[in-house]
């Protein structure tokens, strides 16, 4: 059922772009696609294994730079892909450098993350909690991070467009008719000795943006797979479809059929679809909900405009 509302999606949700779009001169656009599938094992508080690997998450990072490269024409020289036991701490710094300072006033970049998410506790936190990402090494990666190098970026002259395939709450597996299969992509609050480094690595990396001279009127887009408080889904065993974060599946099939398709409609259909399955869940007496609550976060008119700007 699940597998045939997906197919039916991709012919259905082709929206129509907005009748008046701005025009951007794009220089360039430089990419960073990440995506772990394989994390280390942890252990429970009773010492039994806990095997903490997703399966979507490399496909979600190779899709999206493809889409990139074939939809939005992005130089393949101007991209890069991490995955796996690729993404260690110093790995994530020396690439979000090389996506940082090759662009230039005029340009854009994309950064886009498929994997595990948590949180930290911290008391400077409205909710008390640090959202962060998780490394493959399981260096963590604090969420402010991006929102501060967005706004440093946008005063270059340079519009950012971030995509997290992730989330910042606990969860647990299940499965579904013994094939398909759900995994939640959360660790939940995390205690590691990691933690402590979390404001290291944000000086690490904001200090890579330089200062900007004057203002400017580039804008950032962020998409997130899930409410705050809320999980994210890796789902695999849909015949016919490689294994996916749904959040990530659903993006590409809209923007495969329409590119142009401004993110405020992009997050309309995402939302229409999980409203369907789960009222389809609902009606066949099933437990399985997909209870993410995608939501974005634009500056300027980014949300009338493409996923990545432009397009003619």
């Amino acid at each position: 059922m699940l597998n045939q509302i997906l197919k039916l999606s991709k012919r259905t949700l082709a929206l129509a772009a907005l009748a008046t779009l701005s025009t951007f001169a794009m220089a360039e656009t430089y990419s960073l696609s990440i995506g772990i599938n394989d994390y280390p094992d942890a252990k429970d508080a009773e010492g039994k294994t806990i095997d903490q690997d997703l399966k979507g998450c490399v496909n979600d990072a190779k899709s999206m730079r493809a889409l990139f490269v074939k939809s939005f024409g992005v130089k393949e020289s101007n991209t890069r892909l991490l995955t796996d036991k690729q993404v260690t701490l110093n790995a994530f710094i020396d690439n979000m450098k090389w996506l940082i300072t090759n662009a230039k006033a005029g340009d854009q970049v994309v950064f886009t993350y498929s994997g595990h998410g948590g949180q930290v506790k911290d008391a400077s936190e409205a909710d008390g909690f640090e959202e962060v990402l998780v490394l493959a090494d399981e260096n963590l990666i604090p969420g402010d991070l991006f929102g501060e190098v967005a706004k440093m970026l946008n005063l270059n002259g340079i519009h950012t467009t971030f995509v997290f395939d992730s989330c910042f709450s606990g969860g647990m597996s299940r499965s579904v008719d013994g094939t398909i299969s759900v995994r939640t992509k959360s660790m939940g609050v995390l205690k590691p000795k990691s933690a402590s480094n979390l404001e290291s690595i944000s000086r690490r990396v904001s200090g890579i943006v330089p200062r900007a001279k004057s203002e400017s009127t580039a804008t950032s887009a962020f998409l997130f797979a899930s409410q705050e408080d809320k999980t994210s889904d890796d789902i695999s065993g849909l015949e016919g479809i490689d294994p996916h974060g749904i959040f990530t599946l659903l993006l590409l099939a809209v923007l495969e059929d329409n590119p142009k398709t401004p993110v405020a409609d992009m997050y309309d259909a995402v939302n229409s679809v999980l409203d369907g399955l789960n009222e389809k869940f609902k009606q066949q007496g099933s437990d399985m909900r997909f209870e993410q609550g995608p939501k974005f976060e634009t500056t300027g008119d980014r949300a009338k405009l493409p996923i990545l700007l432009g397009l003619s």
